[in-house]
């Protein structure tokens, strides 16, 4: 038996030394939608031991054209161990158009995953009919187009000589807005001659409606001599070609459309992910709701905030919303995060509604709706162990007492001993009142009104207005609420103005909770912090004169005159 165990034992590591588990074989291309007679770069790349085989590319000739294949190998040391991997770049000519895959390769019993590749007809183009050497395309992907809808300006630098330092110049356009989304290179074959190409692509927003002209950009260059210095070309004679001007219409948006639901873009999404997945919340802790808005042809800062949550079962803290704008070649890609804390007031059921967010449909030319579901939570009280462990242990008591024989004779010890602890005590008693009387008074009063710490919630909302961090302030005045007001702690700043009796405060609260948790916010009106501050200091101050009087105990016996 222990032979049998011993031989499946080296079975198994003979295995596991025979498997490159770790090896991976993964296809990239640099891009999936190309013209029949452009050129595609597929690398494959093979993260395994180094081996002096490839993978069969055969099977791709049957769609494509090698152009080129060339292999490079790389070598890292990753604690102490070295690491290998391979990777062959192929430069891929399309024999026909349509759809086209790239199929899954094999090298050393890995397998990568196919690609789908697009492949359109080839444009034809006037300057390249001449063989000029170098020439420029300018596209746009629409004639005309809403205020604020997204446009793809595409230029394309075609040269057939080698040329360096090439660059292009800015440009700016007064009713619009702009970014540079992708530069792409490739090579393409135009009437037998073989071209390279420099694509660089601009997303443009227009801001105003009428005619939209796009200007002349310059492309410039130095054509590469045919001597060498130092391996290198030296430069030849300079090149200039401008790109075409382009004009668009640009039409307002319809009129039963308002301006803050005007988001035109091609596609809208909404996803939520909350702190806890749990359908069940407890009361006064607090769970966090983060929604994505993702919108393509958008920027960031034109996604709409989402509407307020109104429910009057929670307390809502929203944080400040995280913008992210992705480039890429379909055009701008929009992230709008918004995190919000909600805390449950309350046991019993809260319903939290669902968010609906329209925005123009710029394919289908007609108004959309995102929405996510509502969602309703069980808020349950704090658990507390103390409360159960009590009640048991007193049942358990009572059992125990009820299964016990009753001794006469343990009672009457049980009594004397009751006897004699009640005098002790006693006498601790007349002893500590008689120790009061004759000790000062003063000694105690001071350890009593080190107790309060409103002054500390001061410091700290003072801090926080001066960093204009307002939701921190107002978690904090109402922490001083509470010290301030212990019989009655207020759970909102309206309720603590009217505590207070004051109406000035009342209204720089009100705007406080505007400014933090209203959509409709009156930006003509600021919060006046410094007189927040000055108020609550003014009555902390007779607050707390107040409780020292009070904190003063009178002499138990006082002395008869």
């Amino acid at each position: 038996m222990n032979r049998s165990f011993k031989n499946s034992i080296v079975t198994i590591i003979l295995i596991i030394l025979a498997t490159p588990s770790w090896a991976s074989l993964i296809s990239q291309v640099d891009r999936t939608q190309i013209e029949s007679n452009e050129t595609l770069q597929l690398t494959v790349t093979y993260s395994g031991k180094s081996s002096n085989g490839e993978p069969s590319f055969n099977q791709l000739q049957s769609d494509f054209e090698i152009i080129s294949n060339s292999r490079q190998q790389q070598y890292s040391w990753i604690n102490g161990e070295q690491t290998s991997s391979t990777n062959w770049t192929l430069s891929l000519l399309p024999k026909k158009k349509g759809r086209l895959t790239i199929p899954a390769l094999s090298f050393n019993g890995d397998s990568s995953r196919p690609i789908a590749i697009v492949v359109r007809a080839a444009n034809a183009n006037p300057a390249a009919s001449g063989n000029q050497p170098v020439f420029i395309q300018t596209s746009i992907d629409k004639s005309s187009a809403y205020i604020q809808e997204q446009v793809i300006l595409t230029h394309r630098l075609h040269y057939s000589v080698p040329l360096q330092d090439i660059s292009i110049s800015e440009f700016e356009i007064p009713d619009a807005m702009i970014q540079q989304i992708s530069e792409e290179r490739f090579n393409k074959r135009i009437n037998g001659k073989n071209y390279s190409i420099i694509e660089i692509k601009f997303a443009l927003f227009p801001q105003n409606i009428g005619k939209l002209i796009i200007p002349q950009q310059r492309f410039t260059a130095f054509e590469a001599s045919g001597s060498q210095f130092g391996g290198f070309f030296s430069r030849g004679n300079r090149l200039m070609r401008l790109t075409q001007e382009q004009t668009i219409d640009i039409l307002p948006k319809p009129s039963h459309i308002s301006a803050s639901n005007w988001m035109p873009s091609s596609k809208v999404t909404l996803e939520e992910s909350w702190s806890d997945p749990s359908e069940t919340l407890t009361a006064g802790e607090p769970i966090t709701r983060t929604i994505k808005i993702t919108a393509l042809g958008l920027t960031a800062a034109q996604i709409q905030p989402l509407p307020n949550l109104e429910n009057t079962g929670v307390k809502l803290y929203p944080d400040q919303a995280a913008l992210e704008d992705k480039k890429t070649t379909r055009g701008v890609i929009g992230i709008r995060s918004e995190s919000v804390a909600i805390v449950p007031n309350q046991e019993g059921q809260i319903r939290i509604p669902a968010i609906e967010l329209t925005w123009w449909d710029t394919v289908n030319k007609r108004m959309q709706t995102s929405r996510l579901p509502e969602r309703i939570f069980t808020v349950v009280t704090a658990k507390t162990s103390l409360p159960i462990s009590v009640e048991n242990k007193s049942a358990n008591n009572v059992v125990t007492a009820a299964e016990t024989p009753v001794n006469s004779k343990t009672v009457s010890q049980i009594t004397q001993w009751s006897l004699t602890l009640n005098a002790l005590l006693i006498a601790v008693i007349v002893g500590l009142l008689y120790w009061r009387k004759n000790t000062p008074t003063v000694t105690m009063a001071k350890e009593i009104t080190k107790l309060p710490s409103a002054k500390q919630h001061l410091n700290q909302i003072a801090a926080q207005a001066a960093d204009n961090n307002l939701a921190a302030m107002r978690d904090n005045i109402l922490l001083w609420g509470a010290e301030v007001f212990p019989q009655q702690p207020p759970i909102s700043l309206n309720q603590l103005a009217d505590l207070m009796a004051n109406l000035e405060l009342k209204q720089q609260f009100a705007l406080l909770d505007q400014q933090l948790f209203k959509a409709d916010k009156d930006n003509n009106l600021e919060v006046d912090t410094a007189l927040i501050i000055k108020c609550l200091k003014a009555f902390s101050g007779k607050k707390n004169n107040h409780t020292r009087r009070g904190t003063e105990l009178k002499p138990l016996y006082p002395d008869s005159k």
